[in-house]
């Protein structure tokens, strides 16, 4: 019976080790502390406009956490695509701040976005799941992400100035 509690004892432990080092090594940005701009470009799909994408230029202003363990995004700004999709200036971000949350090497999320979609609300705060390439710099929407019943994003790419990495 005592060997019994013992590997019991033993396998607790274990896990204990293995969840708390999992822990400490979460994924951060490299560039702890840092202001960043970005440019971009997002595109909405709604119902009313038969779930055709708008495609919209995108900037973004935030802040890296003092740890590195997140950015706040604090501006947006959505405009016409060289001048011709006017839809864009009816589109405006709403429930800032978003959060922008480094979740592995290549990963990435992006919490509480939402936004007024030209002739629609995609106003229902989502997560957005990214990819993150090292090779061009840039976070990428993961796939199209439905928001509600009228509202769904179809693309979405950043690309932050500074340069932010992610250490996993």
């Amino acid at each position: 019976m005592q060997s019994v509690s013992s590997r019991i004892s033993f396998a607790a432990l274990l896990l204990g080790v293995v969840f708390t080092s999992s822990m400490a090594t979460a994924a951060t940005f490299a560039q702890a502390g840092t202001a960043f701009t970005t440019t971009g470009s997002i595109s909405t799909a709604v119902k009313m406009l038969a779930w055709t994408p708008v495609p919209c230029n995108l900037t973004l202003t935030g802040q890296v956490a003092a740890d590195g363990s997140h950015a706040t995004i604090t501006g947006a700004t959505f405009t016409p695509v060289s001048g011709t999709n006017l839809l864009c200036t009816y589109s405006a971000p709403l429930n800032l701040p978003w959060t922008l949350l480094p979740t592995g090497a290549n990963t990435a999320t992006l919490a509480g976005f939402s936004e007024k979609a030209a002739y629609d609300s995609c106003a229902t705060p989502s997560t957005l799941s990214l990819q993150w390439s090292a090779a061009s710099s840039a976070f990428n929407l993961a796939s199209p992400y439905t928001m509600n019943a009228t509202c769904k994003i179809t693309a979405l790419t950043f690309k932050p100035s500074p340069v932010l990495t992610i250490n996993p």
